[in-house]
């Protein structure tokens, strides 16, 4: 907030001096009443003033909405950085999410290979015991001639 602040008075203080150097290098030569204003009947003097006033009145505005825009400029740079943390952040969760779920992708891979290895297991057990005892009686797993220990594919 305070580099803010020191920053608007900044740009106030360096267009002040520009627009004094530049009303400096403005200066008019000559005869005052080039307009001939000395001359002229009170009708004329009043639309020559009119038009004074309204250019005057026109330059202050436009320098206005110079120095609004010079402001808003700067409160861009300075939001700027900010704005950039933001979306960082924003992408770094967003980077965060993806891993996790494809972490829990790949466990969930892993988790039914393994129920599907189990599965194979079983199956292969079930085989054996049916080739070996036959269909007709229910065996004993101790009664077997036979143990599985493991099942490995032969490649």
């Amino acid at each position: 907030m305070k580099n803010k602040r020191v920053a608007l008075i900044l740009l106030t203080l360096l267009v002040a001096i520009f627009m004094m150097t530049f009303a400096a290098a403005c200066e008019v030569t000559g005869d005052p009443d080039s307009l001939g204003i000395a001359d002229m009947n009170f009708g004329d003097r009043l639309v020559t003033g009119l038009l004074v006033f309204v250019l005057g009145l026109a330059m202050v505005f436009i320098v206005l909405f110079v120095l609004i825009g010079c402001i808003k400029l700067v409160e861009l740079l300075i939001a700027l950085p900010e704005k950039l943390a933001k979306k960082n952040a924003v992408e770094a969760v967003k980077e965060e999410k993806r891993e996790e779920e494809q972490r829990f992708a790949e466990e969930a891979e892993a988790l039914r290979a393994a129920q599907e290895e189990e599965e194979i297991v079983v199956a292969i057990t079930a085989a054996i015991t049916a080739y070996y005892c036959g269909a007709a009686a229910p065996v004993e797993m101790s009664e077997l001639p036979f143990r599985v220990r493991s099942i490995k594919e032969i490649k």
